[in-house]
């Protein structure tokens, strides 16, 4: 619960904020050493599981592979290495052993970043059933926290930003992190954890009405701050994750009639409170925004693709796509400022990682695409809880979302979403059986 919390608050601020990260690295080490040395903090929880092993082997393969030093007459044979080789042989350093990667200092600092995450999936798929909705309980917690956060951001209260970080999307609801995007997936993954903890409390099949109060009101609440973040995919995206919550809610509702009547009177009372809402200022600022222009998004796609041919196939490392898309940014599309990402997380890993590592990503997809069957299998017995269906619900919900969110933006990039990226893998996997029969 710490490692999630601390994840979502500290790990926003991407690669021109890495303080935060740095020190929730720390922190995840200084948790992580009592709960791998004491056997009291392990008491309840299950082995780690083969599938979470072999994946955590999968996503460090890569940039500990492009760590490894290589012989002169091997990295100097690799593709877009001339200039390097070059630079070097004016201070007879050309003959020095170098590893795969351009950026060993970038490439190890994504190493350190993605231990994280790595570790954290391994510790949740130990975790029993109701330790995951306890998970689920803090995701809600510091995405309603950053919601107040964000508040506080737009009004400009004492006349602070009131911001983590130097860098971020300033005027837009960001909470705890330094991109909008991001904090859009954190209300998504909230709106999805939110109807997960109300499968569980109205599991039992009693009439709740309390309970749905509180769920409609919380999802309510994150859909606002879904559309003041200023993100036109999150808000696109927020029709998955309400889907996601009717599929967990749909089997426990009695009146399934009366539900539908609801959910179009709340729509409609929506869509008048949009028509008032938009009179605001910093509504038509959102909204403005869809606006049908063109993107920088497609000059960076360009650029990102003609910098992969130049080192296909081994990539030019994981963490160097700065320098890469500098070296290869078109003189008609140069600015002010400075492109740090693809904004397409599929296409900068092929640059970066190359064939290796599109083989690395097909057998990791296919890892999870078995672990999403099964888990839907397991879901489906006779005997599975309804908490049990509704994490996978959330699982297959948040991963979902972030490989479509993926296309257009970075959401890997981010410690937090790659933190509850890896909630939602080591939740497909079956809860610890010490605790499961409990629930």
């Amino acid at each position: 619960m710490a490692l999630v919390g601390l994840a979502m608050v500290l790990g926003g601020g991407g690669t021109v904020n890495p303080q935060t990260e740095m020190v929730l690295q720390v922190l995840t080490a200084l948790i992580l050493i009592p709960l791998v040395t004491s056997s009291s903090w392990q008491r309840g929880l299950g082995p780690v599981q083969v599938p979470a092993m072999l994946l955590a082997g999968l996503v460090l393969v890569v940039p500990i592979l492009q760590l490894v030093p290589l012989p002169p007459s091997t990295w100097q044979a690799l593709p877009g290495r001339a200039i390097e080789t070059q630079s070097l042989a004016l201070i007879q350093a050309d003959k020095s052993w170098m590893p795969l990667t351009m950026s060993p200092a970038r490439t190890f600092a994504s190493l350190l970043a993605t231990i994280c995450p790595v570790l954290l999936m391994l510790q949740v798929s130990r975790l029993s059933l109701r330790g995951r909705n306890w998970l689920c309980s803090v995701i809600v917690g510091v995405a309603v926290l950053s919601l107040a956060v964000g508040v506080l951001q737009l009004s400009r209260t004492a006349g602070l930003e009131w911001s983590l970080y130097n860098q971020f999307s300033e005027g837009f609801l960001v909470g705890f992190q330094a991109n909008r995007n991001a904090q859009a997936d954190i209300l998504l993954a909230a709106m999805l954890a939110t109807g997960v903890l109300a499968t569980a409390r109205l599991g039992d099949g009693r009439n709740h009405g309390l309970t749905w109060t509180v769920l409609v009101l919380v999802i309510i609440g994150l859909l606002v701050g879904q559309f003041m973040t200023g993100s036109r995919t999150g808000i696109t995206l927020s029709t998955i994750a309400l889907a996601f919550i009717l599929l967990m809610l749909w089997p426990m509702l009695r009146k399934r009639s009366t539900m539908l009547y609801g959910l179009a009177g709340s729509l409609g009372v929506l869509v008048v409170s949009g028509g008032l809402l938009m009179q605001l200022q910093s509504v038509q600022k959102v909204v403005a925004r869809f606006s049908l222009v063109r993107e920088a998004r497609w000059d960076l796609w360009a650029d990102t693709w003609y910098a992969i041919g130049q080192v296909w196939p081994f990539g030019s490392g994981i963490g160097t796509i700065v320098p890469m898309l500098e070296a290869a940014e078109r003189l008609e599309v140069v600015d002010t400022t400075r492109p740090v990402r693809a904004h397409n997380d599929w296409l900068e890993w092929v640059l970066e990682a190359g064939l290796p590592g599109m083989i690395v990503l097909g057998a990791i997809l296919l890892i999870i695409g078995y672990l999403i069957v099964r888990a839907i299998m397991s879901a489906r017995k006779s005997d599975a809880s309804a908490s049990r269906r509704a994490q996978v619900l959330f699982a297959i919900g948040f991963l979902l979302i972030e490989a479509l969110h993926a296309v257009v933006d970075y959401p890997m990039r981010s410690m937090s979403l790659a933190a509850l990226t890896a909630v939602a893998v080591a939740l497909l996997l079956e809860p610890a059986a010490s605790q499961r029969s409990r629930q």
